[in-house]
């Protein structure tokens, strides 16, 4: 558990003629991690000469997929949200590779026609909607600005244009030249005024007004083929709308038709030839002589027996197998966790893959980081609000999406941690004191009180501390014994065990925090000064006459002691959650305190008149935030008006439930690396070995099917 799963290194000496067979059984079971074959004089294999036409057959159907998905109904909103739709799944057998061409070959023979011409239909359509659209707005412009549009254009001595440009200051020179007549209005895009341009221009001044045109950044507007006044055309472009969206729906249901009848064909197919594809690609990993192929790679050992029997089956005495335990830093690495800790196996991949025969510690920081969150959050309120969210996360938003789902499993502990904190601790949504308007509701003496008595929390977090970091210490010595590294072991370890409690005997005796007798001292200095000499770097390599002594130790003290005090974070953030809750509670105590006795005219008159200002104001905009400010600011001031204290409670709710809702989020975010860093930077330092190889077997990619799966 503490280490990777044991694995063997394989060589496979397989025929030719069974080579497929193999590869097919070791793609579904999925239990090779395939390696480079390093055999000297070997050549490499080279993929067959059919991977082209499967390599074309895999893109035509997944072209033909992204067609018939034109049709699939997509749901939106908060309950798709919480609803996720299941993906489809469809069920398949595994095939040989001439039937899965075969049927490759008769499925786009018979329907990559009809797909691509209904396909060529829709686009027709979909673009002349969308410049319909692009249209649309063009004339609504100009419809203050009444004339026929089929007098835009060119004539025998005048040219007639219409658009929007950033600046009219050049055009309205060449007005003033009698060389163009200009009508403009303005509208307000993207918080920049734009000028809404007809302009009429004789041929003669082409190149004055041309050149004003270019420097004023004019987007002229195509407007041919249509006729009338802007009224007049907007009618027109609305009845042609509807006989696009009448044939557009038309299109939509032929591919519906056809993606009800030929979808789960096109997706068994897809996979069948993705999954051939990979089997040609991982040829170039592979030995190859005249008439056989060698595979390398590695196997869970506890695969083995299992692994031996499925390709001496497929092989049918065509293969040799030969194994051995695996060793070295390269051999890749698989987990083996007890199903809770899984989700947080994700920390250790975010940091580095540890190397092989290297500790694995996903079950020492999944409890560690749960409780640093729960303690660092330390709010009941704030913690229900990550287990709700986590709990949506893992059971509804992420049932089918594994970053949610995994982040959920994650917060969801965290959160409850949390609760139990935050009601040791006395923090539901804000200490329980006079500001706090559940205090009347929920009456008990906290266990611990940060707000009251912090530094017994301090001392609880650096004697976690210091007992993980001890614990981080106890893992590098087991490496470094393992491998029989002593003179490293005396260096970074051994040292600092005679260091740790000798030195804090000194410190408490010299501080007064407590007595101890002279011979304790003296042993105590001794083993100071004798830890001192062994954490020396370059000490070890004097003894072994290897190198010189290095006087840097002393950063290596400072460093530890560094690492240590880390740990009061756990105190500092904890402060940081109920301080900033308190002063939200404070802020509502004195918001309901000034309002109160006041009259409706004073207080929400003025909140109704702004709310009506800005609201009217961001009515034509479609800002959806400015717009929601006005309209509460508009709500708490009419009711307000109608009943002063229903308008103050509805004022108060608001405030407290984004104030507390907020900073649960910023203290959560800074519970989660603050939490997470600890682990990194204090704990990994100490014994952790990355840059390895994770184990990647060689395995089928199924997205749209299941081998012997139930269909959707």
């Amino acid at each position: 558990m503490l280490l990777p799963a044991k694995m063997v290194e394989a060589e496979i000496l397989v025929h030719d003629s069974v080579k497929y067979d193999i590869l097919r059984a070791v793609q579904h079971y999925g239990f090779l991690h395939v390696e480079t074959h390093n055999i000297k004089d070997v050549k490499t294999a080279r993929p067959c000469k059919e991977i082209s036409k499967i390599v074309d057959y895999e893109f035509r159907v997944s072209k033909l997929m992204g067609v018939l998905n034109i049709a699939r109904r997509k749901k939106s909103g908060i309950k798709s949200m919480l609803n996720p739709e299941k993906p489809e799944r469809f069920s398949t057998v595994l095939r040989e590779r001439e039937e899965i061409i075969r049927d490759a070959e008769e499925t786009l023979g018979e329907i990559e026609g009809k797909i691509l011409e209904i396909n060529e239909k829709w686009g027709r359509v979909s673009e002349k909607e969308e410049k319909l659209k692009i249209q649309k707005v063009w004339v609504e412009n100009l419809v203050e600005m009444p004339f026929n549009l089929s007098h835009l254009g060119e004539g025998l001595y005048v040219n007639i244009i219409a658009g929007e440009a950033k600046d009219i200051s050049q055009l309205l020179k060449m007005k003033k030249e009698r060389k163009a007549v200009v009508w403009y209005r303005t509208i307000e895009k993207k918080k920049n005024v734009v000028y809404i341009i007809v302009i009429a221009y004789l041929l003669k001044d082409r190149k004055d007004v041309e050149s004003a045109l270019r420097f004023s950044g004019f987007a002229e507007y195509d407007l041919s083929g249509w006729k009338g006044k802007p009224e007049e055309v907007l009618r027109k472009i609305e009845e042609k709308e509807k006989k696009l969206k009448k044939e557009k729906e038309r299109i939509l249901n032929k591919i519906r038709e056809m993606r009800k009848k030929y979808y789960a064909r096109l997706a068994i197919l897809k996979d069948d030839l993705h999954n051939e594809k990979l089997k040609e690609e991982i040829h170039n990993k592979f030995g190859k002589t005249d008439y056989t192929t060698v595979i390398r790679g590695y196997i869970p050992k506890k695969n083995i027996d299992d692994a031996k029997k499925i390709i001496e089956e497929k092989a049918k005495g065509l293969c040799i197998i030969k194994w051995r335990d695996a060793k070295g830093d390269n051999v890749p690495v698989k987990y083996e966790n007890p199903k809770i800790f899984r989700p947080f196996q994700a920390f250790i991949d975010m940091y580095s893959t540890p190397k092989y025969g290297h500790i694995e510690p996903t079950v020492i920081i999944a409890p560690l980081f749960v409780i640093y969150f729960g303690l660092t959050l330390g709010d009941a309120g704030y913690g229900l609000i990550m287990a709700i969210l986590g709990y949506l996360l893992w059971r509804r938003i992420g049932k089918y999406n594994w970053t949610n789902r995994t982040l959920g499993k994650i917060l969801f502990p965290s959160g409850i941690m949390a609760i139990v904190f935050g009601l040791i601790q006395g923090g539901i949504f804000g200490p329980l004191n006079q500001y706090n308007f559940l205090t009347q509701f929920i009456k008990y003496k906290p266990i611990m009180d940060p707000m009251k008595d912090p530094v017994t929390l301090l001392v609880i977090a650096l004697i976690v501390g210091i007992a993980q970091i001890s614990l981080g210490l106890i893992l590098g010595a087991y490496h470094h014994l393992k491998d029989k590294k002593y003179g490293d072991f005396l260096n970074s370890e051994l040292s600092w065990f005679i260091l740790l409690p000798s030195s804090g005997i000194l410190i408490g005796y010299y501080f007064g925090w407590w007595s101890v007798d002279g011979n304790t001292v003296l042993i105590s200095w001794i083993f100071t000064l004798f830890s001192l000499i062994f954490l020396l770097p370059g000490t070890i390599s004097k003894i072994l006459k290897k190198g010189d002594v290095n006087g840097l130790f002393f950063f290596d003290i400072t460093g530890m002691l560094g690492d240590w005090l880390s740990f009061s974070r756990l105190l500092a953030l904890d402060l940081a959650t109920s301080g900033i809750a308190l002063t939200i509670n404070i802020f509502a105590d004195i918001i309901n305190t000034m309002v109160t006795g006041t009259g409706n005219l004073v207080c929400c008159l003025p909140l109704l008149i702004i709310g009506i200002a800005l609201y009217a104001y961001f009515m034509r905009g479609k800002d959806l935030i400015k717009k929601s400010i006005a309209l509460l600011l508009l709500i708490f001031g009419v009711v307000g008006m109608i009943n002063l204290t229903a308008g103050i409670y509805l004022f108060l709710a608001f405030f407290l439930i984004i104030g507390h809702i907020g900073n649960a989020i910023l203290q959560s975010l800074g519970s989660f690396v603050h939490s997470l860093r600890l682990q990194y930077v204090e704990f990994f330092s100490k014994f952790y070995e990355g840059d390895g190889v994770k184990f990647t077997p060689f395995r089928e990619i199924r997205e749209y099917t299941k081998v012997g799966g139930a269909e959707k």
